[in-house]
C-alpha cells in the first residue's frame, strides 16, 4: 500500500488538472484514502503531493469543474481529520483558501467546504490554530468577506478548548482580537458605519464565545486592556465606537453578570453623551477628551456610539438584579440620558431613533432603582421635555410617558399628580399631532392605572 502512494506521488506532477481532470479528481481521492489508511505512515510523502493538491486547489480553473472542486475538497477534509499535526506547513494556505471558495458565489453553500471548515476546528490543535489566525489576522492576509468564515473557524473551536488551551493561548487570543477590534479604523473612508456592523458583529459573536469560557478573574483584566485601549491616551474614535457596540453584545449575553465589570465605564459613557448631544453647549460637556469623527460619515458614526451606549446602559438596568444601579450612577446617567430626547432632532428618523434607543433607556433606568424619590426626580425632567419649542420632541416625550407608565403599572399613579399641569398643556398643544397623542396616552394610562384621570384635570 505504501509503494502506491509512492507510484502515486512521482507521477502526480506529470498529470495536468486542466486537461486531465476527472483522473486527477479520482487519484486526490485514492490519496486520501491512502493516507487515511496508512496514517503517520504517509507523512514522510506529503513533500511529494501537497504542494500540487494545493496548487489545484488554489486555481482559478477549479471554480468551473465541480467535480474537480469536489475531490481536491473531499481529499483535504480526510487529510485534516487523520493528519492535522503534520499539515502545520499547509495550514494557512489551507484556511486563507477556503475563505475565498467560502465566499465564491459559485460555492457558498458547498456542503463539503464547510465540513471540511468543522474538521479544521474540530481537528486542528489549538496550538497550531491558534497562531495560524493570528497571522492571517496581524498580517491583514484576509479580505472583509472573509471575517464570517473566520470567526466561525475560530468560535466553533474556542467551543471546544480545554481551560489550560484557553489559559496557554491567552495572551495570543487578546492580540489577536485586540487587531480585528481595531478594523472599522482602516475601513472608515470605505464604508458608512451600519455596513461595518455587519462584519464587527461576525467578530463580536466570536469574542462573545470566547468570554463565555473565561472566568469571571480570567474575564475581567481583559475586558478592562480593552477599556483602556478604547478610551486612554486619545485613541481613534472609532475604538470608542467599536468598545461601546462590544459592551452591548456582552450586556446581553452575559445578562446579569455584566453588572460585575461595568462599574468603571458609567461615568465615561455618561461623558461621552453629554459630548456628543447636539443641544449642549461647549461648555456644558466634559472638556476631559474629545471625539471627533471624519467628516465623512460623522453624524451617522456619533449616532452609532450614542446607541451602543445607550443600549448598554439599558440592559445593565434591565438585568440588574444586585442593586448595580447606585444614588449615585443613577444621578450620573439621569440627564445624559433624559437629554438624549434634544439630540438628533433634524434627523428624519429621530422618532424611529427616540422609540428604539432612548425611550427603552430612560424607561430601564427609572424601573432599575425602587426610591421613589429617584422616580420623581427623572420623571420632572421627562415632563420638563414636553415644553420643548420643537414638537417632534414633545410628540417623543409623551411616547416616553407612555412606556414609562406601562413599565411601572401601578406605582405610576404616585407620580400622576406631578404629570397632569404638563399634559393639560399638551391637551391644547398648537401641533394637532402632539394633542391627539396626549388624548391617546392618557387613554393608554387609565387602562394601565384601571381609572379615569378626568378627576385630576377637572380638579
Amino acid at each position: 500500500m505504501f509503494q502506491s502512494l509512492t507510484f502515486i506521488c512521482q507521477h502526480l506532477r506529470l498529470i495536468d488538472s486542466g486537461q486531465h481532470s476527472n483522473l486527477s479528481a479520482s487519484i486526490y481521492l485514492c490519496l486520501a484514502e491512502l493516507c487515511a489508511t496508512l496514517k503517520v505512515y504517509s507523512v514522510a510523502e506529503l513533500p511529494s503531493f501537497m504542494p500540487h493538491v494545493l496548487q489545484t486547489y488554489e486555481s482559478d480553473s477549479i471554480f468551473k469543474n465541480e467535480l474537480l472542486l469536489t475531490s481536491v475538497t473531499a481529499c483535504l477534509s480526510k487529510l485534516v481529520r487523520t493528519l492535522c499535526n503534520y499539515l502545520t506547513p499547509y495550514l494557512p494556505s489551507i484556511i486563507k483558501r477556503t475563505c475565498t471558495l467560502l465566499t465564491h458565489a459559485s460555492s457558498q453553500n458547498d456542503t463539503r467546504l464547510r465540513t471540511m471548515w468543522s474538521h479544521l476546528a474540530l481537528h486542528v490543535p489549538h496550538r497550531l490554530l491558534f497562531p495560524i489566525l493570528f497571522d492571517v489576522i496581524d498580517k491583514n492576509e484576509f479580505q472583509l468577506n472573509d471575517l464570517e468564515p473566520l470567526m466561525a473557524l475560530l468560535k466553533q473551536s474556542l467551543s471546544i478548548a480545554t481551560l489550560d488551551e484557553l489559559s496557554n493561548n491567552y495572551t495570543l487570543l487578546k492580540q489577536l482580537f485586540l487587531k480585528l477590534f481595531t478594523l472599522r479604523t482602516l475601513h472608515t473612508k470605505k464604508m458608512a458605519p451600519n455596513q461595518m456592523n455587519i462584519y464587527e458583529d461576525h467578530i463580536f459573536d466570536c469574542f462573545a464565545e470566547l468570554v463565555m469560557r473565561l472566568s469571571e478573574e480570567t474575564f475581567r483584566p481583559l475586558f478592562y486592556t480593552i477599556y483602556e485601549w478604547a478610551v486612554y491616551n486619545e485613541p481613534p474614535p472609532e475604538y470608542t465606537l467599536t468598545f461601546y457596540r462590544l459592551t452591548f453584545i456582552l450586556s446581553k449575553k452575559l445578562k446579569g453578570l455584566f453588572t460585575l465589570f461595568a462599574g468603571h465605564i458609567i461615568q465615561h459613557s455618561a461623558n461621552v453623551l453629554n459630548q456628543l448631544n447636539s443641544s449642549k453647549t461647549a461648555g456644558e460637556s466634559s472638556d476631559e477628551f474629545k471625539i471627533t469623527f471624519r467628516k465623512k460619515y460623522a453624524e451617522e458614526s456619533q449616532l452609532e456610539l450614542i446607541n451602543g451606549i445607550l443600549s448598554t446602559i439599558s440592559n445593565l438596568c434591565l438585568f440588574d438584579s444586585v442593586g448595580f444601579i447606585t444614588d449615585d450612577r443613577f444621578q450620573i446617567l439621569l440627564m445624559p440620558v433624559v437629554d438624549q430626547l434634544n439630540n438628533f432632532t433634524s434627523n428624519e428618523n429621530y422618532s424611529q431613533w427616540i422609540q428604539q434607543y432612548v425611550s427603552p433607556c430612560i424607561v430601564n433606568l427609572t424601573a432599575a432603582t425602587k426610591e421613589e424619590a429617584l422616580w420623581r426626580q427623572i420623571h420632572y425632567q421627562i415632563l420638563m421635555k414636553t415644553r420643548s419649542d420643537v414638537s417632534k420632541v414633545r410628540l417623543a416625550t409623551l411616547n416616553v410617558l407612555q412606556e414609562l407608565s406601562r413599565k411601572l403599572g401601578m406605582n405610576y399613579q404616585g407620580l400622576l399628580p406631578e404629570a397632569i399641569p404638563f399634559m393639560a398643556e399638551l391637551m391644547e398643544d398648537a401641533n394637532d399631532e402632539v394633542e391627539k397623542t396626549c388624548h391617546r396616552v392618557i387613554v393608554d394610562m387609565e387602562s394601565t392605572l384601571g381609572e379615569s384621570l378626568q378627576d385630576y384635570f377637572n380638579s
